[in-house]
């Protein structure tokens, strides 16, 4: 695993485009992959990746109101 692979808050928070506030949130209630070694949050790159993949597949197969 190379380094870069594992993000903190503020990378994760970074890389998804939205406020450090909303990460440790989502993280604190387990619906994003996180892990919490002592007092911090780190993500694995490739989770946020599949998640974000995931979500938008889900996303994409609700129907829309006509």
């Amino acid at each position: 695993m190379i380094p870069d692979d594992i993000l903190n808050i503020k990378e994760a928070a970074n890389f998804l485009r939205i406020p450090v506030s909303t990460i440790y949130k989502l993280a604190q209630d387990g619906k994003i992959p996180a892990v919490k070694v002592g007092k911090h949050w780190r993500f694995l790159k490739k989770d946020l990746q599949l998640l974000f993949v995931q979500k938008g597949k889900e996303h994409s197969q609700i129907p829309e109101n006509k």
